[in-house]
């Protein structure tokens, strides 16, 4: 079975019902941009530009670019220099900016070699900070076991090593790799819904995720009962260590 594709351009009409802002995610991934400083960052695939506009409140003059259309129309309608394009091909001169974040976009990227050459080609200080759930983060993620074919249908999680070595294939002088766990749901991705089932089992914040969007009511269904039953606690258990060694997603900090 190959994964299934969605259709952004229809998303972003509903995508800000329940996708907000993470200070898990946005914590750590400041820390590794480093100082503001009316710096210039580029938001790659940066979606109806949630992001972008923390960005900008941290200091940071940013600037986002989607491949959807009406995701970078979203993110303009915010005040936020916006348009579409795609990550293997920027619209943008060389070292046209000092920094940029890719945040839950490779794993959509059908050519990242071509998105992370792009990316170091676009910039002139760096660092390009890439957030994403790798194969590591999967260990942990126990709506597996009410899912039988959620790694099937959604496109491959690659190991850390792996994504470290393509961003070095692409020219990067080194890559730190650092992981991080959801504290809030903020964000509801499905990451961040793992750790709070309540809240993914809430029918349109679980369908507003790209990996559930690909997924059968009938899992939902039976997780459901499973909570009333309480057997549902023993079998997030059983998943509860991997969690905690690999955590909810991986920071990739590339320097140029």
């Amino acid at each position: 079975m190959t994964s299934q594709r969605i259709d952004f351009d229809r998303w972003a009409g509903t995508y800000d019902r329940t996708r907000g802002i993470s200070l898990s995610v946005l914590r750590p991934i400041l820390v590794a941009l480093g100082p503001s400083a009316g710096r210039a960052l580029l938001d790659i695939g940066g979606g109806t530009g949630n992001f972008a506009a923390s960005f900008m409140d941290a200091g940071f003059r940013a600037t986002l670019c989607d491949v959807s259309v009406e995701m970078a129309a979203r993110a303009g309608a915010k005040g936020i220099g916006a348009m579409a394009a795609s990550a293997e091909h920027l619209p943008f001169r060389d070292r046209s900016f000092d920094c940029a974040v890719s945040i839950n976009v490779a794993r959509h990227i059908a050519d990242r070699l071509a998105t992370y050459r792009e990316a170091l080609r676009v910039l002139r200080a760096g660092p390009f900070v890439v957030k994403v759930s790798t194969e590591e983060t999967q260990r942990g993620d126990w709506v597996v076991e009410y899912f039988p074919t959620l790694l099937e249908r959604q496109p491959r999680y690659q190991p850390e090593a792996e994504i470290v070595d393509e961003l070095r294939g692409a020219g990067f002088a080194a890559v730190e790799v650092r992981r991080f766990v959801y504290e809030d749901s903020a964000d509801g991705s499905f990451q961040a819904l793992k750790r709070f089932p309540d809240h993914l089992l809430d029918d349109e914040a679980a369908r507003n995720t790209a990996v559930l969007q690909r997924l059968p009511e009938a899992g939902l269904e039976r997780m459901r009962r499973d909570r009333e039953s309480g057997a549902l606690s023993a079998v997030i258990a059983r998943y509860a260590g991997a969690a905690r060694t690999y955590g909810d997603g991986s920071i990739f900090i590339a320097s140029v």
